[in-house]
């Protein structure tokens, strides 16, 4: 079994040191430094902490090896006021600097400064935390362009796992965050497909959604070659049910039936004159006709639900039907007229019938949009672990079990809600209920508890894995935003 912890660099921070903010910079190079500090991309502030630190004189030297364990000391502290200051002359004059083999440290810690003060901004204020926000990416591009730029190699696994989870945690601030996320992810499946754990595997299901789009054959070859790295048996089932389903032709619900008007008519005039039970084929054809077009049926004068009960009592239909649709069509019939244990029969033969286990979940919804059982979603998802209505319908019974939260703790459970919102996105080819279930995932994620929140009270730090409660279906884990 795999074990990785990606180590994150924002965390609870009981007191903090004063600071004062240094004036902005252009980042022009001392003499003897590693590389250029380029400005901040437009819109990413240049400037300091504002008033989340205290305005209080501060010591910075011009000795980088001075500046650098000043500021490590601060950051290792979380006293991120304290080092703000001198990594921010690191970047200007020696941005590589670290006392030995250079790298990109500096750019790294800069970057989770900026999203510490970030997590410090008014609520209210979006502008203004998005902007601390991109000045994070930016340190961290920038960081990547220096070592380029000297020559450099770094290990670029931990830097992407970083960056897709930069977009996981702030999703509701990037109208582009699945797809950043996807892409830093990819990049570090595509470098060690081995070497993710399966929460990781789980965003790149999800954000291959988006990523192949209509393309199902492309998608469905990916999510196969992601599942050959899970761990989990459960998870490792759930994506190869998936590639199959999505893989198996869907039969036409809508085939045309046989026969122009004429050979209908006929077919009703033997139905009425009794003599339509014995004849061949002609019950089986009236039936499927009085169920795929029963306006054609109308259209001749006929009643279709008449014709169909003539039809289903002949020996043809009630020993010989083999068609999963037309026996389906049946058992909703006999649901209607009250007989629940001839429809159950039909029903279990449409069932066996049935060309896949895509199909025969696909009967079980239908049969729960008309009876409301919701022990038909559970065997829908037990022939598709990925049949994407039951999927939605059954994240909003865990959603109604979940309730309204009041608490840090309680509130967490949103966050479990977005992760089961956006797997049921990725889970379905109808573009309709995708969309859906993303605009859900988005709602719920919003009302999961802030930074703010949960820094104070219970402690948690972004990336912690904690667990919620989902009422009557349990709990679950989820990652701190």
């Amino acid at each position: 079994m795999r074990s990785f912890s990606l180590a994150l660099s924002l965390a609870v921070v009981a007191g903090l040191s004063a600071c004062s903010a240094p004036p902005a910079t252009t980042g022009s190079a001392s003499s003897g430094s590693s590389t250029t500090y380029a400005p901040p991309p437009e819109g990413a502030p240049s400037y300091g902490p504002g008033d989340t630190c205290a305005d209080t004189y501060v010591i910075v030297t011009d000795t980088p090896r001075t500046n650098f364990s000043l500021g490590t000391e601060n950051y290792r502290n979380n006293d991120f006021c304290g080092a703000y200051p001198y990594y921010k002359w690191l970047l200007a004059n020696d941005a590589l600097f670290t006392g030995e083999d250079p790298d990109d440290r500096n750019y790294l810690r800069m970057a989770g400064i900026y999203e510490y003060f970030a997590t410090q901004v008014d609520s209210t204020n979006q502008a203004e935390r998005k902007a601390y926000l991109d000045s994070a990416l930016a340190a961290r591009r920038m960081g990547r362009d220096a070592l380029d730029a000297q020559g450099i190699a770094y290990d670029s696994y931990l830097r992407d796992l970083r960056e897709g989870f930069f977009y996981f945690q702030n999703a509701t601030v990037y109208p582009d965050a699945e797809q950043q996320q996807f892409t830093a992810f990819n990049r570090a499946f595509e470098a060690k497909p081995d070497s993710l754990e399966d929460w990781y595997l789980q965003r790149l299901f999800e954000g291959s959604a988006q990523r192949y789009g209509d393309d199902l054959t492309d998608r469905a070859d990916y999510v196969e070659r992601v599942a050959t790295s899970v761990d989990d048996p459960a998870l490792k089932t759930y994506f190869n049910a998936w590639v199959t389903n999505l893989r198996t032709p869907p039969s036409d619900p809508s085939a045309a039936v046989a026969g122009n008007d004429t050979a209908v008519q006929a077919l009703i005039t033997k139905a009425n004159s009794g003599a339509l039970c014995g004849s061949g084929n002609d019950a089986l054809i009236l039936l499927a006709v009085t169920q795929q077009q029963p306006e054609r049926i109308e259209a001749l004068g006929a009643d279709p639900d008449a014709l169909q009960s003539i039809a289903v009592n002949c020996p043809e239909i009630l020993n010989n039907v083999t068609n999963p649709r037309t026996l389906l069509g049946l058992a909703f019939r006999e649901y209607r007229a009250g007989n629940s244990s001839q429809g159950n029969d039909f029903f279990q033969r449409a069932v066996a019938n049935a060309s896949s286990n895509g199909e025969r979940a696909d009967y079980y919804y239908a049969r729960y949009a008309r009876t409301r059982n919701s022990a038909d979603i559970t065997q829908a998802l037990q022939y598709n672990p990925a049949h994407g209505p039951s999927l939605y319908t059954r994240a909003g019974f865990i959603a109604d079990a979940v309730g309204r939260q009041s608490s840090t703790r309680g509130r967490a459970a949103y966050w479990c809600l977005a992760d089961i919102y956006r797997n049921v996105a990725a889970s379905t080819t109808d573009g309709r209920i995708a969309s859906q279930a993303r605009n859900v995932a988005a709602r719920y994620e919003r009302a999961g508890p802030t930074r703010e929140q949960y820094f104070l009270d219970p402690g948690w730090t972004p990336g912690q894995t904690v667990s919620a409660s989902l009422g009557s279906y349990g709990s679950c884990n989820t990652r701190v935003r």
